[in-house]
């Protein structure tokens, strides 16, 4: 008996061993990024953010409350859309107009066309968001177009490392285009695993401003996490607000609600609109703490004194346990109830600044 039960032990270490080799040798893959290492660790170890081998949120997350969240996740709620979303093929001028103009992609994905510029913020086109197919989140609804069709790019900014905001195939291809990239500190290491040019890379922490050709880039405060390999906060999360001669656009990132927005709304009076977080999130405060919930997040909104609102990070992927459609339905409410200028685009439908804005409830015809 002793000799079988020893069998049996030698054969689980040696299982053991294999899935952990197997795991190695998935993990090394170009998909999970690099490190920041040498002159970028040293940059980023010296920002007021970073303690104690991590980056820091400024108001500590709360801890994970285990029964909420199985009540959650046992719930009956309805997880993907009944029908694919409705579209808009964008088309895009060689020449990008005066004016603010912004295109959701889907999810988090926003292309920005800003006082005759042309940015993109947190671009992922790829089918799954995670490199293991078998287990990674795959689309509910594609793209408007495909990443072939994209126009020229002048700037990516990218809110944090999470493989459903930095995506590989996407950066690889805006990088071809010549684009340049503005990221949280450390996750350029991700870019120059992927070829991106050293010299295309700003790295930048929070409250950090520089000029990029006739825009003002504005590295602002999150409250989330980060990591490829490990959730091991070893980048910076940040939101984005960009500032042309004569609009300003403000993108949340990922992040949970806190004091942080009236602080970007007193150091950044005037912004014209806010494309903002409103879904994948949990009824958990610790989730919360790290993704708004939609009252939340028209709250964030107000906050910012932006004129209009865009909600995003919604209906693309399954990353939580609401029902597909609870964010906007509860963002609507929230934004009615505020007295809100709400925009509702489909995928791919243009929000042009200063035309009229309605409300149009599409995927409730799915």
């Amino acid at each position: 008996m002793k000799k079988v039960f020893s069998y049996f032990l030698a054969g689980l270490l040696v299982l053991g061993c294999g899935l952990f080799f197997v795991v190695q040798i998935i993990m090394s893959g170009p998909e999970f990024g690099g490190a920041p290492l040498k002159e970028r660790r040293a940059i980023l170890e010296a920002s007021s953010n970073f303690k104690d081998g991590s980056f820091k949120n400024t108001i500590k997350q709360a801890d994970y409350g285990f029964l909420t969240n199985i009540k959650e996740m046992m719930g009956d709620q309805v997880r993907i859309p009944p029908a694919p979303f409705p579209q808009v093929k964008p088309q895009f001028s060689e020449v990008v107009e005066p004016g603010l103009r912004a295109v959701w992609f889907g999810h988090a994905s926003v292309l920005v066309e800003i006082d005759g510029y042309r940015v993109f913020f947190d671009p992922m086109l790829s089918s799954h968001a995670f490199p293991v197919k078998a287990i990674a989140p795959s689309r509910m609804n594609l793209p408007p177009i495909s990443i072939e069709e994209l126009p020229r790019i002048d700037a990516v900014f990218i809110s944090h490392d999470h493989y459903d905001h930095l995506d590989m195939k996407s950066i690889q291809h805006l990088s071809k285009q010549g684009a340049s990239f503005f990221v949280g500190l450390g996750i350029g290491a991700h870019l120059e695993k992927w070829n991106v040019p050293k010299d295309k890379i700003n790295e930048m922490d929070w409250w950090q401003s520089i000029s990029f050709r006739g825009l003002t880039i504005n590295c602002t405060e999150a409250r989330h996490y980060s990591g490829r390999k490990s959730m091991n906060r070893s980048t910076l999360w940040t939101s984005w607000l960009i500032q042309g001669p004569e609009h300003t656009v403000f993108h949340s990132g990922d992040s949970g609600y806190s004091p942080h927005f009236k602080k970007i709304q007193e150091k950044f009076p005037n912004i014209d609109m806010s494309l903002v977080k409103v879904g994948d999130y949990g009824e958990d405060q610790a989730w919360r703490d790290i993704h708004m919930v939609p009252e939340d997040s028209v709250k964030a909104h107000l906050d910012v004194g932006a004129s209009v609102m865009i909600p995003i990070h919604w209906g693309v992927f399954k990353l939580s346990y609401h029902s597909w459609d609870e964010p906007i339905e509860r963002t609507i409410k929230a934004a009615k109830a505020a007295n809100v200028n709400l925009a509702t685009p489909k995928l791919g439908e243009v929000v042009e600044f200063g035309d009229t804005v309605k409300i149009e409830p599409w995927w409730r015809n799915l």
